[in-house]
């Protein structure tokens, strides 16, 4: 298991409006997401997470309506918001967001949650991808 820390910040709520018309496409790859909350956990790592190998990819999804797909990675992970309360999440890469050029911020899906204060602490944990060999 890997555990990253890192702090909650307060995100623009665009998420909110965009995960509404993703959300279809995102159910079909992985249904396990039916529970979480329409917007993100916005959060500033301690270290640098790229995650090169997601659990689930869907798309291209036309939110938009535009015509143009964008694919979206989902990564299962525990998150711990509160101590010793463990949520299972999904890391969720948005590959056209400018947020996916900054590796030290992570937009989380989860169950809602109260965020006591709007900001805090919190970690992230996930089974290290196992590497194999040919």
């Amino acid at each position: 298991m890997v555990t990253i820390s890192g702090r909650v910040v307060r995100g623009l709520g665009a998420a909110n409006q965009t995960l509404r018309h993703q959300l279809p496409g995102l159910l079909k790859v992985c249904p396990e997401l039916r529970g979480c909350f329409c917007g993100t956990i916005n959060v500033i790592l301690d270290c640098q997470l790229e995650v090169i190998s997601p659990d689930h990819i869907a798309g291209p999804i036309d939110w938009t309506g535009s015509g143009n797909g964008e694919l979206f990675g989902l990564r299962k992970i525990l998150l711990e918001i509160h101590a010793g309360q463990l949520v299972e999440a999904w890391i969720y890469i948005a590959y056209g967001s400018p947020h996916r050029s900054n590796p030290y911020y992570a937009e989380i899906l989860a169950p809602q949650i109260e965020l006591k204060g709007g900001v805090s602490n919190c970690k992230i944990h996930f089974a290290a991808a196992r590497r194999v060999l040919a």
